[in-house]
């Protein structure tokens, strides 16, 4: 019986490998129950050459490499290694990500102890050229969830979840967020562990830099792609938005705004078309 499956999107990441699998390697809980996907996107380093050396290192249940075609988004890659997952449990870890020896069984265990949790994330460190520093998450909140995302891509969460419909999305570069909130909508109950289990490399190939590029409408696809979840006036704020409308703006980096903030907005536009120049 597998108990865990993880599933490793990767594109061009074969410097990360040792380190990755390194970690996996090193965890305090035996991987004898643990499937590894690992599904490369088209790479041309050498990801694959590492994939199978470590394939044959790893003391996993099953260690199977998927190359599909080519498709450049991480959520997509992971769709893929999901639909092959057989285990009870779910994870997706990038391969820049470096796990403490402790996080597998934390997680699970979690999980195990709390039947009634669907989802568990951790704290983490992240590591940049400025150094390494710890990021301590909030816990749960859904009031969190409809603003900005609180959850790290490193969740892991029951298979029923995925077998009830959850999937990644390929219209926003927010792909983690708009999971969590299907996730969500499906009924899932989340839980922080308030621990940094992992590190988080921060770097020029990051794909979450491409969320920052196109931060509007990435969020704009958010709030359509899950209508029942938010306000009206934010489904209103985001047809306006990608139809391109004078009111409608992108508000601060990484936030959805809140009714009172559209109000706002509205409020403003109205003054100044009145020419009013007052702005409460």
């Amino acid at each position: 019986m597998i108990t865990l499956s993880i599933v490793i999107p990767n594109y061009n990441y074969g410097r990360f490998a040792n380190r990755f699998f390194g970690s996996l390697g090193a965890q305090t809980m035996a991987l004898d129950t643990v499937e590894i996907i690992f599904v490369d996107d088209g790479s041309s380093d050498n990801s694959l050459e590492q994939a199978h050396a470590w394939a044959q290192r790893l003391s996993c249940s099953r260690f199977e490499i998927l190359t599909p075609a080519r498709c450049g988004k991480p959520g997509l890659v992971r769709n893929v290694g999901l639909e092959s997952a057989t285990g009870e449990l779910l994870l997706c870890l990038d391969p820049d990500d470096t796990l403490h020896p402790e996080y597998l069984a934390t997680c699970v265990r979690a999980l195990e102890d709390n039947p009634d949790v669907d989802l568990v994330y951790t704290d983490y460190c992240e590591q940049s050229t400025e150094g390494l520093r710890e990021i301590e998450l909030p816990a749960f909140n859904l009031g969190h969830l409809r603003t900005q995302n609180t959850i790290p891509p490193a969740a892991m969460y029951r298979r029923a979840l995925w077998d009830g419909g959850v999937r990644y999305r390929d219209n926003t570069e927010y792909e983690d967020w708009d999971f969590w909130i299907q996730c969500q909508m499906a009924g899932a109950r989340f839980m922080r562990i308030s621990r940094a289990l992992y590190e988080y490399a921060v770097h020029d190939a990051n794909f979450s830099l491409h969320a920052v590029e196109n931060d509007g409408s990435a969020k704009a696809h958010i709030v359509q792609n899950n209508p029942d979840f938010f306000h009206p006036l934010v489904l209103e704020w985001a047809s306006g938005y990608l139809r391109g409308r004078l009111h409608s703006q992108a508000f601060q980096r990484g936030y959805i705004p809140r009714p009172t903030d559209i109000r706002k907005l509205l409020k403003d536009v109205e003054q100044r078309v009145l020419g009013s120049g007052k702005i409460d």
